[in-house]
């Protein structure tokens, strides 16, 4: 009957051998997420540039002076065709920005950060010499908005002899 036993179990079994079963693993524990390195800083706010309008002014001031432009004088300062014809310029080429009344408040000049000359200002009118201001309508000021009018040396004069007579009325 023992026999039989063991058969009876073999064959209950399948017939084989058990194995002993291993235990199971436990799931591996998820790994942690780094977090995301920081953004990096906001660079800084750039700047303007290298210069202030003073001293683009100044820079423009000085080459107008090494070409000889400080000694000149208007030779149609007082000229009624020459202030006609100078009137005609301005209000083309340069009322935009300086506006009607000379006081850098054109519809252009009014929307620039750095604002147009104001030629009724008698203080900073005198505070440069006439040649400078031929010299600077003719080359412009670079780095800023004054860009050469492409001007005759005639209309650039007329201009002036306009700007004169029109906004250093005594």
């Amino acid at each position: 009957m023992h026999a039989l036993v063991v058969l009876f179990t073999i064959a209950a079994c399948g017939g084989e051998e058990t194995k002993p079963v291993e235990a199971a693993k436990p799931p591996e524990a998820p790994k942690a997420v780094e977090p995301a390195p920081p953004p990096p800083a906001p660079a800084p706010a750039a700047a303007a540039g290298p210069y202030t309008p003073d001293d683009l002014a100044k820079a423009a001031y000085e080459k107008a002076k090494a070409a000889g432009a400080d000694s000149q004088e208007n030779p149609k300062q007082g000229k009624p065709e020459a202030i006609a014809a100078g009137k005609t310029e301005y209000e083309t080429k340069c009322v935009s920005c300086h506006g009607a009344k000379g006081d850098g408040m054109g519809i252009a000049g009014a929307a620039l950060p750095q604002k147009p000359a104001q030629f009724a200002w008698k203080e900073r009118w005198d505070a440069t010499s006439i040649g400078v201001k031929h010299w600077t309508i003719m080359n412009g000021i670079q780095g800023t908005a004054m860009a050469p009018l492409g001007l005759t040396d005639d209309q650039a004069w007329d201009a002036l002899a306009y700007l004169e007579s029109e906004f250093q009325k005594q």
